[in-house]
């Protein structure tokens, strides 16, 4: 079983792994993945406006 520290975020349309960071990216897609700064959680579907976790409006 691989701890949490292991654990890779992938992009859901490609399933290459995602770049953590201020702004969550997808290389090979070029996507840019919305981050809540509240949760301090990235939100894998590129169309939400609001955190699925607490509602915060995602900028």
């Amino acid at each position: 079983m691989k701890e949490k520290s292991e654990e890779k975020c992938v992009c859901p349309y490609c399933e290459e792994e995602i770049i953590i960071s201020f702004n969550p990216v997808c290389q090979p897609c070029n996507i840019v993945f919305p981050y809540c700064h509240k949760c301090e959680l990235t939100v894998l579907d590129k169309e939400a406006t609001h955190c699925p976790k607490c509602g915060e409006p995602l900028s």
